[in-house]
């Protein structure tokens, strides 16, 4: 008797991540408001409770609303209006805050860039936009004053650290690192700035659902830089699903920012997000990782949003080695993959330290204003990055097709939701090649990543399209198989896994594996190597095999805290292998 074979399911139509949500979340839409007007209605009646907290200092959400309404009548008072573009180049501080709520009231937009960027790349954004208002950090004025020449910037807004300091602090702060610029005509203070807009209109424009709110850089999955523009429903969309996560995020808690503002991940789930759901924002500007698990143990957050690199910093904390940390809901990795051994490294780590829930992960991009996945509480598998946030589809497509593939089968992640992007600033054809209008009347944005769905609708991320290593006899090999199995050695405290050239071949690539080592093992670097052989030998296939093992000290990061691929391609020698 033969059985007859199944019908394929197709993650489109099944949904079978829906079994995790309550069905009352299922057809929310987003709200038809403001981000800003967002935030005030659900805080209409908590407005003594705190917002956000700076260096000690606490701004309720009735603190927040009033300052962001003089912000925009300070815009206004400069001639900002509806349609213009402001750059900013700053860390997060409370006025950056404001500035993004009161942009977002008066139907401006604000560029967000890097403050770490070279004089000439803030050029090429402040000019990509025509932006006639620059914002920027104090300690970056001499850097934002050369960028700006030869543009249309006529005003520069400077910000200082300290300008929402505790008096005593700020204080300190000025004595310590004294502001010695010498500030051109066109230079208004922060302070002078909000001054200046007393009794100017603080109304806000009509709600605009194509309004965008901020444009953030990305190389997407091209490389080639590219403004993302994110509107009202992208962020109110991102802050309204993790809604449906009712039983982790509760009114009254703490959420430590730690993620920049130049990124979508930093605003969206860094700020929109917990404000929106009645949380206090910790801020932590500039992120010292050997500092965070004593800024961890000060303030005990029973959230934050962070890299993998973050938690494993975590776990490796000697100040956290024997505390109790049960007061730890939710701790979140996305932006970059995070190997199933570091995983299971942390999820140790935590439920030593009474912890409920192992590390949460999430998965999505820039273009889809940050988070297309999660994988939370109980809703979490090992290795997976998640289920699709409540509002939001996520499927398998034959790569740049879409011919959408059975649940269980390899390809192009998909993803189809309320918080796509509007598209690329200024570039319509790399905006088209992005967010493709499906046969199914859907746009989905292709991501350019290869994986997988199971099916109980977790979805498992093999590799960057572009990091994938193709043989010279055409097999393909994607460094997270290697990964997994590497970093379970227990010597092992990280690695990454890079193409390098096929010296026997005149095309092709071959996996070459980066490994940091846990201190107690650094003197056993021979015996470690034919260990990881052999694991490997008996766990991958013969074509995924790699060719080389380097020790480093340290994995090279990028500004936002992912692991610099392209830099350590570019350090593999031939003598390396």
């Amino acid at each position: 008797m033969t059985t007859a074979p199944h019908e394929p399911i197709y993650a489109s139509v099944a949904k079978p991540w829906l079994k995790y949500y309550d069905p009352k979340f299922f057809d929310q839409t987003p709200p038809e408001c403001s981000a800003f007007e967002y935030v005030c209605r659900q805080n209409k009646t908590h407005l003594t409770e705190t917002a956000i907290t700076y260096y000690g200092r606490k701004i309720t959400y009735a603190d927040l609303i009033v300052n962001v309404k003089k912000t925009a009548a300070a815009f206004r008072a400069i001639g900002m209006k509806k349609g213009d573009i402001a750059t900013v180049v700053s860390v997060m501080t409370p006025e950056v805050i404001y500035a993004f709520y009161a942009a977002d009231m008066i139907g401006a937009s604000l560029n967000l860039v890097d403050p770490r960027y070279s004089a000439e790349g803030i050029h090429e954004y402040i000019t990509e936009v025509d932006s006639h208002l620059l914002i920027c950090l104090n300690v970056v004025y001499d850097r934002c004053q050369q960028a700006a020449k030869r543009t249309n910037v006529e005003r520069v807004l400077v910000v200082s650290p300290a300008d929402s300091l505790p008096l005593h602090l700020a204080v300190g702060y000025k004595l310590s690192t004294p502001d010695k610029n010498r500030y051109s005509s066109n230079v208004i203070r922060w302070k002078d700035f909000i001054a200046a807009g007393e009794g100017k209109d603080t109304g806000a424009e009509p709600y605009d659902p194509d309004h965008t709110c901020v444009v953030v850089h990305t190389g997407g999955t091209t490389g080639s830089p590219k403004g993302v523009m994110l509107t009202d429903v992208d962020f109110n969309s991102i802050a309204q699903q993790f809604g449906a996560y009712e039983k982790l995020f509760r009114r009254g808690q703490k959420l430590m920012n730690i993620m920049p503002p130049f990124i979508a991940y930093g605003y969206a789930c860094g700020v929109h997000l917990p404000l929106v759901l009645g949380l206090t924002v910790i801020i932590i500007p500039n992120l010292d990782p050997a500092k965070l698990g004593a800024l961890i143990w000060k303030y005990k957050p029973e959230h934050m949003f962070g890299v993998p690199a973050h938690y494993q910093q975590m776990a490796s904390s000697l100040l956290l080695k024997n505390k109790d940390l049960s007061f730890i809901r939710n701790y979140a990795a996305g932006g970059d993959a995070i190997t199933v051994g570091a995983e299971q490294s942390v999820n140790d780590f935590l439920a030593a330290h009474g912890v409920e829930y192992g590390l949460a992960k999430g998965y999505g991009m820039t273009e889809v204003s940050s988070a297309a996945t999660a994988a939370s509480g109980l809703a979490n598998k090992v290795g997976s990055v998640g289920i699709p946030l409540v509002n939001t589809l996520v499927s398998v497509f034959e790569p740049g097709t879409d011919t959408e593939l059975p649940i269980g089968e390899r390809g192009e992640l998909c993803i189809s939701g309320p918080a796509i992007m509007k598209g690329y600033y200024g570039k319509p054809a790399e905006t088209a090649a992005l967010l493709r209008h499906h046969s199914d009347g859907r746009v989905w944005a292709h991501t350019g990543d290869v994986g997988y769905m199971d099916e109980d609708g977790f979805v498992f991320l093999d590799s960057r399209i572009k990091r994938l290593i193709i043989r010279h006899d055409g097999f393909k090999v994607f460094p997270s198989m290697i990964e997994n199995v590497i970093s379970r050695h227990p010597a092992v405290q990280q690695c990454s896994v890079v193409g390098c050239t096929d010296k026997d071949h005149v095309q092709g690539r071959l996996p070459f594996v980066y490994v940091v080592l846990n201190p107690a093992a650094d003197h056993k670097k021979r015996q470690i190597v034919r260990e990881l052989q052999q694991i490997c030998k008996e766990e991958l296939p013969e074509y995924v095999q790699p060719v080389a093992y380097k020790f480093i000290s340290e994995m090279p990061l990028t500004p936002v805290g992912k692991i610099d691929y392209r830099k350590l391609e570019e350090e593999i020698s031939p003598r390396d292998y």
